[in-house]
């Protein structure tokens, strides 16, 4: 996992696996401040995001989650919310794998760590972080996030 504030990105260095993580945060970067949800292409390579707003919960409402052939960039637009991370083999499956949505829920484990995903930050999640998002925190019940899906092979991953 990585974490920090879209504006300190390049100092953070996460761009060495590719271009991939640049061009997510130059469309991150390019948004309106309200843009439409939905699902947005950004390349004919696999690379595309998902605009999303929810409400968020207690974090046992919510279950821990990884992919196989994407990685996730969550930036949040506006809101905050707490997500809770641990490594995938510290979690037992929760059910089998869905090869169509890339996602395999895992039973509730110990996080070993909490980040607040407020508006401006982002946070990384490679297919071996297991995350557990929209964990609500004091004050703040809803949550407008991108999340980019950056196939693995073109971090060098796969």
């Amino acid at each position: 996992m990585i974490f920090g504030q879209l504006s300190d990105f390049e100092a953070m260095h996460p761009a060495a696996p590719g271009g991939a993580m640049v061009q997510a945060v130059t469309w991150i970067r390019n948004l309106p401040s309200q843009p439409a949800e939905g699902r947005y292409v950004l390349d004919q390579d696999g690379l595309y995001a998902l605009v999303l707003s929810y409400d968020t919960g207690p974090a046992e409402a919510s279950r821990f989650e990884t992919h196989r052939r994407y990685a996730d960039l969550q930036y949040t637009l506006a809101g905050a919310e707490a997500i809770d991370w641990a490594p995938r083999e510290s979690l037992a499956r929760d059910g089998d794998y869905s090869e169509e949505k890339d996602l395999l829920f895992h039973h509730a484990g110990p996080a070993l760590a909490r980040v607040v995903n407020a508006a401006g930050f982002f946070a990384f999640f490679a297919p071996v972080d297991a995350h557990r998002p929209m964990i609500r925190l004091a004050g703040h019940t809803r949550v407008l996030k991108v999340v980019v899906k950056i196939p693995v092979v073109r971090l060098g991953l796969a």
